[in-house]
């Protein structure tokens, strides 16, 4: 069992149990690894089974982070060792990852995510199907996959899909940060409270005198007394919803980046996901759009069918493996994308990342 996620029960009033799994990589800013993966879906599956078991708490440890997404670090130096089985890892990684995944969205007793700090890729796919999902102020949640020639996995196509006026999509177009208002006003999260309040969120789940059902946790949740508002005002994505659907309403992801670079010239605060889209991967920013567009209409069990396929076709080729050598592992921060234009990028370079891999090639 690794260390590197904690699991404890703890006794309720009446004599049920809670469930905890507290992610403690802090000094990796709980980046998710394999072992992490495949030893939280087994205690997962092991809590559902368990009647004393009435309801299972997500946190981490640190301050810094909830989790800053999967250590695909990994995947890829695994890629580059060579050998036979050089993508072995990463299909089992995205294999058990994207199970987890869809065992948190479908689980038969309350699942209670507590998260702070950064909140990203992978750690949005373990809020994101939780019951409830209680976040800091100090929250920042983003799909930054775009930066490492990566698509936005871990069941994207499913909740970014359901964000009001596309602004899904430019979250994972862009890799855009969003603070916790707006999360909340976008249905990413159910509660903000200050971040040090999340322990106090905790406590009060584990010594309330009665089973935590669906019904008890919420009215715990919502009657806490430093419980915050989330407001318009400190949400700057709502407030730019009507552009956001009409950038949105684009037919492919070039309009994407023309419009977008066009709002960056009379609102500041587009210039940011627009220098991100533009110097993203661009065969990555054209299956991204392709895939949100397969997935708008799929539930989350086959939107994670297909982040398989997909996650499978990434290591084998050439953009997300230097997306992450240039920005997690040599660290230069200049990828070097093949195609290195939007506009050079073909259909059968996108309709490839949509075929399944046979056997280990």
């Amino acid at each position: 069992m690794t260390n590197e996620v904690i699991f404890t029960e703890k006794i309720c009033a009446e004599g049920t149990k809670v469930g905890i799994c507290t992610l403690n990589r802090p000094k990796a800013l709980n980046a998710l690894t394999l072992p992490m993966c495949a030893a939280m879906l087994a205690q997962l599956r092991t809590w559902q089974a368990d009647a004393a078991v009435r309801a299972v708490i997500i946190n981490a440890d640190g301050e810094r982070a909830f989790c800053a997404g999967g250590d695909v670090a990994e995947v890829v130096r695994n890629v580059r060792a060579g050998g036979e089985g050089r993508y072995d890892y990463g299909d089992e990684f995205f294999t058990v990852e994207y199970a987890l995944d869809l065992l948190i969205h479908t689980y038969r007793k309350p699942i209670i995510a507590l998260a702070q700090g950064i909140t990203m890729g992978g750690g949005v796919g373990l809020i994101a199907g939780a019951a409830f999902r209680v976040i800091g102020e100090d929250a920042r949640i983003a799909m930054p996959e775009i930066t490492i020639g990566l698509f936005p996995d871990v069941g994207g196509g499913f909740f970014l899909n359901r964000l009001p006026c596309r602004a899904g999509w430019l979250m994972a177009l862009t890799g855009l940060a969003i603070n916790a208002h707006d999360a909340a006003l976008h249905g990413l999260a159910d509660a903000i409270v200050p971040s040090a309040q999340l322990s106090a969120v905790m406590d009060a789940l584990v010594n309330h005198p009665t089973p935590l059902t669906h019904a008890a946790v919420h009215a715990i949740i919502h009657s806490h007394p430093m419980l915050v508002s989330p407001k318009i005002e400190d949400a700057p994505m709502w407030q730019r919803l009507p552009q956001i659907r009409a950038l949105m309403n684009a037919h492919d992801v070039r309009s994407v980046r023309d419009r977008l670079n066009a709002l960056a010239e009379h609102d500041p605060w587009f210039a940011p996901p627009a220098h991100t889209l533009a110097a993203g991967s661009p065969t990555t920013a054209h299956v991204a759009f392709e895939y949100l567009r397969r997935s708008s209409q799929l539930g989350i069990s086959e939107v994670l069918a297909l982040d398989l396929v997909l996650a499978k076709q990434f290591p084998r080729r050439h953009d997300f493996l230097e997306g992450v050598r240039a920005l997690l592992i040599d660290k230069d921060k200049s990828p070097k994308w093949r195609p290195a234009a939007f506009e050079l990028v073909s259909e059968f370079d996108v309709t490839g990342h949509f075929a399944p891999v046979l056997g280990r090639s």
